[in-house]
């Protein structure tokens, strides 16, 4: 049976340039991320290394005010970060 590793990779926005670099990998902060790769090159450097992108997800902060009737006050959302999470098949012996 074919077993599965995966990747989660959370993008943060680099205020130098505007674009979104990888700044954890597994949960793992990267050194100086914010002149690392941007979130484009990043995904295809992984996968000239065997790795799907499988999924893309954008992380959205709302704000709104607080007000008795929802439906009549302003809301506003910012793009903060972007998830993307790669699988690529896992390298053992087992046959099942």
């Amino acid at each position: 049976m074919q077993k599965w590793e995966y990747l989660f990779v959370f993008s943060s926005f680099s205020g130098n340039d505007g674009e979104f670099r990888p700044r954890f990998v597994n949960d793992e902060e990267l050194d100086n991320w914010q002149k690392g790769p941007t979130m484009y090159e990043y995904a295809n450097q992984q996968g000239e290394n065997g790795w799907e992108l499988l999924a893309c997800h954008p992380i959205v902060f709302t704000q709104s005010s607080e007000q008795q009737y929802p439906e009549t006050h302003c809301t506003s959302s910012e793009l903060r970060a972007i998830e993307m999470v790669f699988k690529r098949a896992k390298n053992d012996n087992f046959h099942g």
